[in-house]
């Protein structure tokens, strides 16, 4: 069952169950390091993987974010390109036939920007803006789901613990009894089968025993796992348990109403939920905007170089030479008589010379794309009923996890008053003993059997009366409830 709930609130549930631990006063064979919930919380929520994960998304977000905006300013590229001809060509920069090896260099920078494109990068803004809110909504998430696991797990430790406290009064208890039994068969009081049937008893509390000291480990491993510590961290931990005069339960509310209203109207799983529909809704907006138009502007300049463009460095000599017509028109034809000196134009000169601008409009307009445009949005408003559902099933799960924590925090009151009961009625057999044994009339084992009887009865009051308050502390999360001891 997944359930979520205010993360500042999962911290404060730390205190429920913070005190020193009741074993500084021993001398371990190794130290030991004792582990509050509320110190079990601060360590998940800095270490867990998932958290991390999560955490990420919030960079990316901003990431998206920065692209969105970015998609509205005009690109810059720059250009450069080098190369050799080796046969005939049209030399670009002298429109002249080139048949010599050429060496030829272009330069340029460009620049682009769309007009319009039917409002998606608008719609893509929207988009990163609601995706950094998601992301947000997703790192509460976790962190709730993380504190309540390691919450859940510190409690299953404390669980086992009493379950072990009970296994060993009981072993206690019936080596007793063998002991006592062992002594009236050898004085022929009573048949040897009744010593069988004790050992046998003896044998099944010693396994109880083995397996519950199996379970405290199997719990305190789990949740060193949880808390990712080393191998020496995890054999150093000592789970400490709470005083009990801080255990102190909440008031129960006639109905799991309130707590689920207060849950769906301001829980991060339903703000998740609803951005995601948020989220397909622009989906479906952006697939309908590929069938508008696109214009997009574009600017250019650039220039070159041309190992085969010539500049005189001597000019050349013309003489003007008169030639008669039969129609008797003269014409002048200017000659070469002295030839020119040639080199090759510098490179900074071509540079200047060779500077060229362009500017470009172009627009598209989306005719027939294999039905690709109509797919996409036939896609898109599938998204938006699927994030619709998802949505329904969030609050559905969602206020199935509120009413449970509600019937669970019944239960365990019910539990807990019954164990109360047991615990007076047991106190009371306690007070009945004390007197017959001071009286004479019962034997010490007798008496031992009633204060084992009282010891177990305190041992699951106590139990139950951690699972009350535990449980009642979540409903009160589900409430939004201020926490308080």
């Amino acid at each position: 069952m997944r359930a979520s709930f205010p993360f500042l609130a999962a911290l404060v549930l730390g205190g429920l169950l913070w005190l020193p631990s009741p074993s500084q006063g021993q001398t371990p064979d190794f130290p030991t390091e004792s582990w509050s919930l509320e110190r079990c919380l601060e360590h998940a929520l800095t270490h867990n993987l998932s958290l991390q994960q999560a955490q990420l998304g919030l960079e990316r977000g901003d990431i998206g974010l920065l692209a969105a905006k970015g998609a509205f300013l005009p690109n810059l590229n720059a250009s450069m390109s080098y190369g050799v001809n080796i046969g005939q060509r049209i030399d670009p920069f002298t429109n002249q036939f080139a048949t010599n090896a050429v060496q030829s260099s272009n330069y340029g920078l460009s620049s682009g920007v769309t007009l319009f494109n039917g409002f998606q990068n608008h719609l893509n803004l929207r988009r990163a803006r609601l995706g950094l809110d998601l992301a947000q909504a997703n790192v509460e998430i976790a962190q709730n789901n993380v504190a309540l696991t390691v919450a859940s797990a510190y409690l299953n430790i404390l669980f086992q613990e009493e379950f072990l406290r009970i296994a060993n009064l009981n072993a206690d208890a019936t080596s007793r009894q063998v002991n006592r039994v062992e002594k009236l068969v050898a004085a022929g009081a009573a048949a040897e089968s009744d010593l069988y049937d004790v050992k046998a008893q003896q044998a099944a509390d010693l396994s109880a025993v083995v397996n519950a000291e199996n379970a405290v480990q199997l719990a305190t491993l789990n949740l060193a796992q949880l808390l990712q510590l080393d191998v020496e961290d995890a054999e150093r931990m000592d789970v400490v348990a709470p005083a009990e005069g801080m255990l102190q339960a909440s008031s129960m509310p006639v109905s799991s109403d309130a707590a689920v209203a207060f849950a769906l109207s301001q829980f991060p799983d339903m703000r998740a939920a609803e951005l995601q529909v948020t989220d397909a809704y622009l989906g479906l907006d952006l697939a309908k905007a590929a069938r508008y138009p696109s214009i997009r502007g574009s600017y250019s300049t650039g220039s070159g170089y041309s190992g085969n463009r010539q500049e005189a460095v001597v000019d050349p000599v013309y003489t003007n030479f008169t030639i008669p017509t039969t129609q008797g028109i003269e014409l002048t034809v200017p000659v070469e008589t002295s030839e020119g000196v040639y080199e090759t134009m510098s490179f900074q000169d071509q540079l200047s010379n060779n500077i060229n601008q362009s500017i470009f409009f172009s627009m598209s307009i989306p005719l027939f794309n294999n039905f690709g445009i109509a797919s996409g949005v036939k896609r898109a408003e599938v998204d938006v009923m699927a994030a619709q559902l998802s949505k329904d099933q969030t609050a559905q799960a969602l206020t199935q996890s509120v009413e449970s924590a509600w019937a669970d925090a019944r239960a365990a009151k019910r539990t807990f008053e019954a164990n109360s009961d047991a615990l007076e009625a047991a106190e009371l057999a306690m007070t009945n003993a004390e007197a017959r044994f001071e009286a004479g009339a019962i034997s010490a084992l007798e008496y031992a059997d009633a204060r084992t009887r009282v010891d177990n009865a305190r041992i699951n009051a106590l139990r139950t009366r951690y699972d009350y308050v535990f449980k009642t502390r979540i409903l009160d999360f589900y409430m939004g409830r201020p926490l308080s001891l």
